[in-house]
């Protein structure tokens, strides 16, 4: 495998994790005064994806992917990155409990993190249909 690809790759992968930081302190910064904690996390799912799909949009090109199957294997690979990142962040430097961090995937208790990560599994393919 081509090292130049596995660095840009991982650029991405920073590059989408600061952004997603941005927007959950936007989140509890803001929103959670606004709208309350609930909808807050809500909105801010949907605004999190658009970050993701804006960042995928500029910088899908960089990677030069052209497959489908590629572009759902980088989405995927993403999104498991980011639930690795949420994780450690949430439990190691917030000091969240593992209780809440797995209520956050529950959507049984109308929280849509697990919906979202999923969903941003397709932000590579959908920006490059965008672009085309």
């Amino acid at each position: 495998m081509d090292i130049g690809i596995v660095i840009k790759v991982a650029c991405l992968y920073i590059v989408v994790a600061a952004c997603e930081t941005l927007n959950g302190i936007a989140r509890t910064l803001f929103l959670n005064r606004w709208i309350g904690f609930k909808k807050a996390k809500r909105v801010s799912m949907i605004s999190a994806l658009l970050l993701c799909l804006l960042v995928c949009y500029f910088y899908i090109p960089i990677l030069n992917i052209r497959t489908d199957s590629g572009l759902l294997i980088l989405g995927i690979s993403l999104s498991l990155f980011m639930l690795l990142f949420d994780i450690t962040v949430g439990r190691y430097v917030a000091k969240t409990s593992w209780g809440l961090i797995i209520d956050d995937f529950n959507i049984l208790k109308g929280n849509l993190l697990g919906v979202g990560m999923v969903a941003m599994a397709f932000c590579p393919l959908l920006s490059s249909r965008l672009a085309n």
